[in-house]
């Protein structure tokens, strides 16, 4: 995919050499967009779930966790869950979140980034949305582009360096019908279905290659 970045309140200075880090951005890179014409109404061809799959596939592959409490305490008081988490060899404590869904949750995604500050538990935030030309083509998700006017406006009020990434098109996309060739098999709104493709394809396990 197309991998571009923003800098909140010096994420990118915070993070820039981890090795981890530009590990993330190099797995984002490698992945290729899938997208089935005709699963869901036009023009919205990418198979959302399918890439979730696959961006955590890669991401456990490389080392980060999934589904981390924000608060990390022993007597934690909240419940609150990020995506995926990884302490570097340099110490930092990353939080991520990747965000295709309504906009309500990509408010949620900065709520739990605020916890993440006052509770101390985290040093710094990657925030993965799409850019607005892969927006159009999931349906009803905030873009990379209304997320910096958001951050923008909300700077002194969100105060966890975060590096905010979005994703786009880079013509490498996978066409899943060239691999099943039939619309309704990638109809699946299942999460095990995904895992099970996944393994069952080759053509997904990027990360081993």
């Amino acid at each position: 995919m197309k991998v571009l970045q923003w800098d909140h309140r010096l994420g990118q200075r915070l993070m820039k050499n981890a090795p981890e880090f530009q590990n993330l951005i190099s797995n984002l890179n490698n992945i290729p967009i899938p997208i089935c014409e005709g699963f869901k109404r036009p023009p919205f061809d990418v198979k959302q779930a399918m890439l979730n799959t696959m961006i955590e596939y890669s991401f456990n592959k490389h080392g980060w966790k999934s589904e981390p409490y924000i608060d990390t305490s022993q007597n934690r008081k909240s419940s609150q869950k990020g995506d995926f988490t990884i302490n570097t060899e340099c110490g930092l404590r990353i939080l991520v979140e990747v965000e295709f869904g309504y906009s309500a949750s990509a408010f949620r995604d900065l709520y739990k980034f605020n916890l993440a500050y006052s509770k101390n538990t985290y040093d710094c935030a990657v925030f993965i949305v799409p850019m607005r030309e892969l927006q159009r083509r999931i349906d009803v998700t905030p873009t990379y582009e209304k997320m910096i006017e958001y951050l923008t406006e909300a700077r002194d009020s969100i105060n966890l360096p975060l590096v905010l990434v979005g994703l786009g098109f880079d013509g490498k996309e996978i066409d899943l019908m060239t691999i099943v060739d039939d619309v309704d098999f990638w109809k699946t709104y299942r999460k095990s279905d995904f895992k099970e493709i996944l393994n069952e394809f080759p053509q997904f396990r990027f990360a081993e290659l």
